[in-house]
């Protein structure tokens, strides 16, 4: 911004300054002081600043988003202090929020989904980049989803994704791919929306009886005699479903770069193609730091436990395979170690139920919990024979290289008969990209094999 902000200073004073001094020179002009003050150093300040305003809006308008995003955070998080028994109680009232999900997709240089699993199991190291070099200019390693490339070649000839940083391209492939691994679902809940603002909302059900998607349909619910005597479409009564959240979760490093704009009208008509009007959107953006990722992740889970007539679809991406980047992070690392991935839920409350759609899994989250055992035995009467399986299936998202880590990892696993072997560590498998690697590595639970039950730490 700085750098912006004296480059465009430096420039105005260059242009204006050569303009002044030639025109002065051919009319044969004898400037005074106060002359000199004006053209060369108040006339550049003002075309500067009225040539750098818009800028400066949006960069106000942004700073002003994330100081009210973080006063949110704050408030949940003296709500949550409040909730905290005093100290000196030996027991803690353990509470847990209940959601379903419906669908789930991850993708990362290891794979997708279970494959995933797989290879860190297998402790997959990362492979030198075909592109990215370090200061000497030799090759560096990274966690480069390969497949990926084929796509953004493929984008090459738009104008848009020319103008964008390498970075940039890759990120909104990322979410253009699971956007299109969520469809299958979000197809279902475009139409269980239709059908619930036919019921519901006469206003929607008009706007639906314009939608491209749904023009070759009328649908009637007023008079069902009437209705079979013009062979209209009969709609069965169905749970309301009012809206559907689009969460996109974000490095904070990309709060500056990132045009919202773009990525919103993207989603809209990704949305719209399948028949969702805007009016059943609300798209929301999250720029998020590596140090209360976590916190914000299980805030906003908080947030969608209570929303029982609204489904949610979370997307989590990053990507630094981007030269110009890593060239600014090898000077605090020499073995900088890039990476990217991308993951994405469609997730309700537990109550909320979706036409034509099971939920592939049940998620619990528990807090306060200072008895592992007794809160197993609540929630999972069985648990005891998943430890006879040799497979890991509690994902621990602490960084395993950290011994005060490890130690205090084995002492609350022990008493259930954990071992270190059930325990996959997942922090090694993202470099040193973390922002949000907690929140990935908690998504890819869903992806534990079917035959155990899933555990994050």
């Amino acid at each position: 911004m700085i750098k912006l902000i004296l480059g465009a200073l430096s420039s105005i004073f260059l242009i204006v300054s050569i303009t002044i001094i030639y025109y002065w020179r051919d009319i044969q002009y004898d400037p005074s002081s106060l002359d000199l003050l004006s053209y060369f150093i108040v006339l550049p300040l003002v075309l500067s600043l009225i040539l750098l305003s818009p800028y400066l809006i949006y960069q106000a308008y942004h700073a002003y988003k994330l100081r009210k995003q973080q006063q949110a955070i704050a408030l949940l998080e003296q709500q949550s202090n409040k909730e905290i028994p005093e100290a000196n109680e030996k027991v803690e009232n353990v509470k847990c929020l209940n959601l379903h999900i419906f669908s789930s997709s991850a993708f990362s240089a290891f794979g997708e989904n279970e494959a995933i699993i797989d290879e860190m199991k297998n402790f997959k190291s990362p492979e030198l980049d075909h592109s990215l070099t370090n200061g000497d200019g030799l090759p560096v390693l990274s966690y480069r989803i390969t497949a990926l490339d084929n796509v953004l070649e493929q984008q090459n000839d738009e104008e848009e994704m020319e103008e964008k940083q390498e970075r940039l391209q890759r990120i909104l492939a990322l979410i253009q791919h699971q956007l299109e691994q969520q469809s299958e679902i979000l197809l279902q809940v475009a139409e269980h929306l239709k059908q619930s603002a036919f019921f519901y909302d006469s206003e929607l059900a008009y706007q639906y009886r314009m939608h491209t998607a749904w023009n070759n349909l009328d649908f009637s619910v007023s008079d069902p005699t009437s209705n079979e005597e013009k062979g209209e479409l009969q709609v069965e009564q169905i749970p309301r479903l009012n809206r559907l959240n689009i969460h996109i979760l974000l490095s904070d490093s990309l709060l500056h770069v990132w045009n919202e704009h773009f990525s919103e009208k993207m989603l809209l008509n990704f949305m719209q193609s399948l028949g969702i009007i805007s009016q059943h959107m609300h798209i929301e953006h999250y720029f998020i730091n590596q140090q209360s990722s976590y916190e914000n992740w299980l805030n906003l889970l908080k947030k969608i436990s209570t929303q029982s007539h609204e489904v949610s679809l979370m997307i989590n991406v990053d990507s630094e395979i981007d030269q110009e980047w890593l060239d600014e992070k090898i000077w605090l690392s020499d073995h900088y170690l890039a990476t990217e991935f991308a993951s994405s839920w469609c997730v309700a409350a537990q109550d909320l139920k979706i036409n034509d759609a099971e939920p592939i899994k049940s998620l619990k989250i528990a807090f306060n919990v200072h008895d592992l055992a007794a809160c197993l035995d609540q929630a999972v009467p069985h648990h005891a024979e998943y430890t006879q399986h040799e497979q890991p299936f509690v994902l621990v998202l602490n960084d395993a290289t950290d011994i005060r880590v490890i130690k205090q990892t084995n002492q609350i696993f022990a008493p259930i008969l954990i071992e270190t072997y059930h325990l996959l560590y997942t922090q090694q498998n993202f470099g040193h990209t973390q922002s949000l690697a907690k929140i990935f590595s908690f998504m890819l639970g869903v992806h534990m094999p079917k035959d155990l039950i899933a555990m994050v730490h």
